[in-house]
């Protein structure tokens, strides 16, 4: 088994079992079977291996040598060593002190037990492949803040029940778990080499022909940490190798689900993870781009579905949190809405490469998308629909003790809202109009449509009031999105007519500002869309402050190449420059061709008061302007048994929506727990019942 080497007479095992070679872990290296394949009860078998001649022996000497001499300096302490740039270097304050949404929206990070007297991060062990694996206490904290963070939220690969023996963990997952989760460790610094060592891990199986489900599983967390950092090339780069290897194992097509297996669960929930997290990062753009159309949901086909297995995606796996038997579960819903945010994000790429065909053709992309919208709400459960499960009844350890299943459930209702809000954003139809004078007509379509982005835009704000008030903690990058999104409507009418609409919005942009700036301390991507945020803000208002909380312009100037970068989630800060994001060698590093982002690329937004209109009797009086009217409804006592305040209620005389009263409503008189308005005195224009809350809602 073992022989002696050199003049001290070193015991040293030539190779591991077949088995522990295969799980990456120490083999004792007993024969005929060694211990731990005795304690697993499998079959123990040995590679025959050629012995070394002198020369190598003397080789293989120095390379232990080395080993135990870094074993030894890491023993002294990892601090003693310079650590990576990371993103904590760049934070003063940690994570959830002084950058949420309000002094109780989010609650602090839990406190971790003080690992610092026994050193887990360097008193490891190293690996068949030289990785320094942590001790059992540290993986057991990771596994915990993944479940406690990031599971589900948005990807879904294994249970807490699939990871409970840590000592059979693969190497590899271990250190993607480590690297995800690490900007939620006090001692995030020393945490940052285990993304390099699982992409080497990841590598070895590779080209050594050893890929396993846990390694595309690693791939997949690996990438969402990327996307976190602001790292889209490498994010990128992981999510489309993930997707090969999914693609030899054929893990893309129904037909490889037909038999049963105990992974069979976890494969489907790897693949729809990978695919989510392609809809909201992938790339939109360039001829190796994955067309958003194969991943159509089978409900949306004009064939109804009826496709060999061979053809069809996968099946959805099945969700059994919040969910009956005859739904799918509120994850595997929040994956055709994805699909669907996925072609949104597509409308916006050609918006900005002037491939805009007129909205409100039958034939358009804007046509298809909402068509497709609309199909895909009317699957989702009654039981999952906002009015069912009454979010903002529920209580903040309520919502803490079911994550798994509000975290989804609010991705779905930020999902819906961004598509609308995306689809009907005045800044697309405004620069669109410069290149195709058709759109620069005044007509319906501008009319509603800038109805429509404000109510869905409010929409998003109050998912955030809620979340805030709620005490919800959310981390994915996807939300500070949609918040960002919210915010640029809210900037475009800053400059409205009605003071009571300028005041309002300017609250709500206040709001998603600041919902975006609590993300900051964990994810570059936030951060980096945070400061474009602030770079647009200074050039619309026109000064260097940021601090826009009085601010009633009379009008702004939005510029169009922070704006497309925030619509398109373009991360570009400076200190991060790099095209590639370190993943090729410099002399294949393409030439970085920077945007002005000076003010002569601007669009100047004025205010203008209500048009007059000509009433002309040969299209049936369709053009007469409506009368300014004030309105409320009575409303019964919520569940708390209060009545909510009374809302004055005013319609612009241009406004084609009767129905949507509130888009110049005070909002200081917003109630968190009521979802209706009353008022002592009747007044004219009554709609019947039409309240704030009762449009737009999934």
């Amino acid at each position: 088994m073992t022989t002696l080497e050199g003049p001290r007479g070193r015991l040293r095992s030539h190779h591991a079992c077949l088995n522990c070679r295969r799980k990456k872990t120490r083999c004792p290296g007993e024969k005929p079977a060694c211990s731990s394949c005795v304690r697993l009860n499998q079959a123990c078998s040995y590679a025959s291996v050629a012995r070394a001649p002198p020369g190598e022996r003397s080789e293989d000497r120095l390379a232990h040598l080395e080993e135990k001499l870094d074993l030894i300096l890491s023993g002294t302490g990892t601090s003693d060593r310079t650590p990576r740039p990371s993103h904590a270097s760049r934070q003063e304050q940690p994570l959830g002190q002084n950058n949420d949404i309000s002094p109780r929206s989010y609650p602090a990070t839990p406190p971790e037990p003080n690992y610092s007297a026994t050193r887990p991060f360097s008193l490891g062990f190293r690996s068949k492949h030289g990785s320094l694996r942590p001790s059992s206490s540290v993986i057991a904290r990771a596994i915990e803040l993944y479940f406690e963070y990031c599971h589900r939220q948005p990807i879904w690969c294994f249970n807490r029940e699939e990871v409970e023996d840590h000592d059979r963990l693969a190497d590899d997952l271990v250190c993607s778990i480590l690297a995800l989760t690490s900007r939620f460790w006090r001692e995030r610094d020393q945490l940052q080499d285990y993304g390099d060592k699982a992409r080497s891990l990841i590598m070895l199986h590779v080209a050594n022909g050893t890929v396993e489900l846990t390694t595309i599983e690693s791939l997949c967390l690996l990438s969402f940490s990327f996307f976190i950092d602001a790292d889209m090339h490498l994010g990128r780069f992981h999510l489309g190798l993930a997707f090969q290897l999914c693609r030899s194992a054929k893990l893309d097509l129904e037909s490889t689900y037909v038999l049963q297996s105990p992974t069979t669960e976890r494969k489907k929930r790897l693949f729809w993870s990978l695919q989510i997290l392609e809809q909201s990062y992938g790339q939109q753009t360039g001829l190796l781009s994955i067309s958003t159309e194969v991943w159509r949901p089978s409900h949306l086909c004009n064939d109804g579905g009826q496709k060999d297995l061979e053809s069809r995606p996968p099946p959805l796996p099945l969700d059994n949190i919040g969910s009956t038997s005859t739904d799918p579960g509120i994850w595997s819903a929040t994956v055709p809405l994805g699909w669907v945010w996925s072609r949104a994000r597509t409308y916006v790429s050609n918006c900005a490469r002037n491939q805009l065909k007129e909205p409100w053709r039958h034939d358009s992309m804007y046509a298809t998308v909402l068509s497709d919208l609309l199909d895909t709400e009317n699957m989702i459960p009654i039981s999952h629909r906002y009015d069912s499960v009454k979010f903002y009844e529920r209580k903040a350890e309520e919502l803490k003790m079911n994550r798994a299943y509000w975290i989804p459930w609010l991705k779905s209702q930020f999902t819906y809202h961004a598509i609308h809000s995306v689809l009907n954003h005045p800044f697309l139809y405004i620069v669109a109009a410069q290149h195709n004078q058709n759109l620069g007509i005044p007509n319906t379509f501008w009319r509603k449509s800038s109805e429509l982005v404000l109510l869905h835009a409010t929409w998003i704000v109050r998912l955030i009031d809620m979340a805030s008030d709620k005490q919800v903690r959310l981390i994915d990058p996807f939300f500070g999105h949609v918040a960002a999104i919210a915010a640029t409507v809210h900037v475009y009418y800053c400059c409205a007519t009605d003071p009571r609409l300028k005041y309002k919005s300017n609250i709500d942009f206040a709001k998603c500002r600041k919902f975006l700036k609590s993300f900051a301390s964990f994810s570059h991507a936030c951060e980096d869309l945070g400061q474009t945020l602030d770079k647009m803000t200074r050039i619309a208002s026109g000064s260097q402050s940021t601090d826009i909380e009085d601010w009633v312009p009379s009008k702004i100037h939005l510029s169009i190449p922070l704006m497309w970068d925030i619509l398109q989630f373009n991360c570009k800060s400076e200190p991060r420059d790099m095209p590639t994001g370190g993943l090729l060698h410099p002399s294949l590093v393409p030439p970085v061709t920077r945007k002005d982002k000076e003010e002569n690329h601007t669009l100047e937004i004025i205010v203008a008061t209500s048009p007059e209109v000509t009433v002309n009797t040969a299209d049936g009086g369709q053009a007469v302007p409506t009368s300014s009217y004030r309105t409320t409804v009575a409303s019964a006592p919520d569940a708390s048994g209060t009545i909510p305040l009374p809302d004055v209620l005013v319609a612009p005389t241009d406004s084609l929506m009767l129905n949507t009263p509130w888009l110049w409503a005070d909002p200081s008189q917003f109630d968190m727990g009521g979802m209706s308005y009353q008022d002592s005195e009747a007044t004219v224009g009554d709609i019947g019942g039409s309240t704030w809350w009762d449009f737009g809602n999934l």
